[in-house]
């Protein structure tokens, strides 16, 4: 199994490096690695998964206390991604995931107003996996979309440990 995220480097890097009217994205990946017989609970996987976030924003910081620029930052983050490929075979379970949680979607005012509710189906795709971690409107909840193929949705919703952490399909106007 295979979890992989993109971070965010804009709020890391300094303006000196990258400047705020560059245009694009600027991401690196973190994942977690298990093996296929691990049977890790949801809160040892939240725990490992911000362990790998982490093991990125130590690169960085690593590359900030020294002096830092475009050349010098690049050939990390290349890195990371190397070893990613490197990871991903023919035969590892692949675990996408996305988070949107702390942008301002609700601020957004699309000339009727601020939305109700923030969703997305672009990420939906027939018999493939994806996460997606968005923040609930009142800001003190995470929404997770989650896509799966039909049979491994069917086990999701009746796993117990599940309904610890989350609401399944909770109401769009709360």
């Amino acid at each position: 199994m295979l979890m992989i995220q993109a971070l965010d480097l804009r709020p890391r890097i300094p303006p000196a490096v990258l400047s705020k009217d560059a245009v694009g994205n600027l991401q690196a990946p973190f994942f977690l690695k298990e093996g296929s017989e691990s049977k890790m609970e949801i809160a040892e996987i939240v725990a490992e998964f911000r362990k790998a976030k982490e093991v990125v924003n130590e690169m960085i910081k690593e590359n900030l206390a020294t002096t830092i620029t475009a050349t010098t930052l690049g050939p990390n983050l290349l890195s990371l991604l190397g070893k990613l490929a490197s990871e991903l075979t023919p035969d590892i379970d692949l675990f996408p995931m996305s988070s949107w949680c702390r942008k301002p979607f609700y601020e957004v005012d699309f000339g009727c107003g601020s939305p109700v509710w923030i969703g997305s189906t672009g990420h939906v795709i027939h018999n493939a996996v994806f996460v997606l971690l968005l923040d609930s409107k009142d800001g003190e909840d995470v929404e997770a979309w989650i896509s799966l193929p039909g049979q491994d949705m069917s086990v999701l919703v009746r796993e117990q440990e599940v309904f610890a952490y989350a609401v399944i399909n909770p109401p769009v106007l709360i």
